[in-house]
């Protein structure tokens, strides 16, 4: 047997079908009739002896463990960032897919290469790595992309006159970390005032649940009175300096309320700078799952 044809099979063989390595040989240049030779002789004694079979069980497995890689972060992603991640998530996959062919390819041809050392259990090895570190580092990438979905709730609004408003509805609640904070955006608007469509957003953050003290607690909230009509201009409350607060919150983060005094209106196009800014009082609360 041609010792190139010989090699080719060796490390070929396990993976293939005879029609591709036929084809293969015979695209290398290799004479028709002793490519159909070589594979007659490999068919009949290579292909079904012991090491055939332990290249054909690695080959196996090395592919599963990549296509494994592959689901897992799939179902990771969804599991973890909901049902809204699919799309992302569908692409990402579909780039890690090329990704993991490429790292199969290469890893099996190092993996046969200590087929013959160690056993199949040794080479496979070499895939699991490549499987694990290109599924690990896109799923990493995948879900900063991503971020994490918004806990669902409920928040409740009530202003002082002169404008004088009460209105309750769904909210979206980010829940952080390490200094518990919050942050709570009605997630629909809580009523109308005046023609205007009332929503609210606020800000927790500096809560430690720790047992060494942690920075100064800061509270924020705004207040935004949208127009229905388009030629009006957006109304927005917001914190000042001056503002002061008023507050009741669970260790959690997740309920609490926020009385306020004080949230100024943005000066707008036309409201003098130079005038006493209007302010708005009141109480918000909120409810996170």
């Amino acid at each position: 047997m041609n010792p190139g044809i010989k090699q080719y099979l060796d490390e070929n063989g396990a993976t293939y079908t005879p029609e591709a390595l036929r084809k293969q040989l015979l695209d290398a240049g290799y004479d028709p009739g002793e490519v159909d030779a070589a594979l007659s002789g490999w068919n009949a004694g290579d292909a079904n002896g012991p090491g055939a079979e332990a290249r054909r069980t690695f080959a196996r497995w090395a592919l599963w463990l990549h296509i494994a890689a592959l689901l897992a972060v799939f179902v990771l992603l969804i599991a973890l960032k909901g049902t809204n991640a699919i799309g992302t998530a569908l692409w990402g996959c579909a780039v890690l897919a090329v990704a993991l062919v490429i790292g199969w390819a290469i890893s099996s041809l190092i993996g046969r290469a200590l087929l013959p050392i160690g056993g199949s259990l040794v080479a496979l090895i070499v895939p699991a790595i490549s499987a694990i570190a290109l599924g690990g580092s896109c799923f990493a990438l995948l879900s900063s992309a991503i971020g994490t979905p918004p806990r669902q709730g409920t928040v409740s609004l009530e202003l002082e006159a002169p404008r004088a408003f009460e209105g309750s509805g769904a909210a979206n609640c980010y829940v952080g970390e390490g200094f518990v904070g919050i942050e709570v955006s009605s997630a629909q608007p809580l009523g109308t005032l005046d023609g205007r469509e009332v929503t609210v957003h606020l800000t927790r953050y500096g809560d430690s649940t720790a047992s060494e003290p942690g920075p100064a607690p800061e509270t924020s909230v705004s207040v935004l009175f949208n127009p229905t009509n388009a030629a009006d201009f957006p109304e927005s409350y917001n914190t000042i300096f001056s503002t002061t607060f008023d507050v009741d919150v669970a260790s959690d983060s997740l309920s609490g309320t926020i009385t306020f005094d004080g949230l100024a209106l943005e000066p707008g196009e036309l409201t003098p700078t130079t005038a006493p800014p209007e302010t708005v009082s009141g109480t918000v609360s909120w409810e996170c799952e």
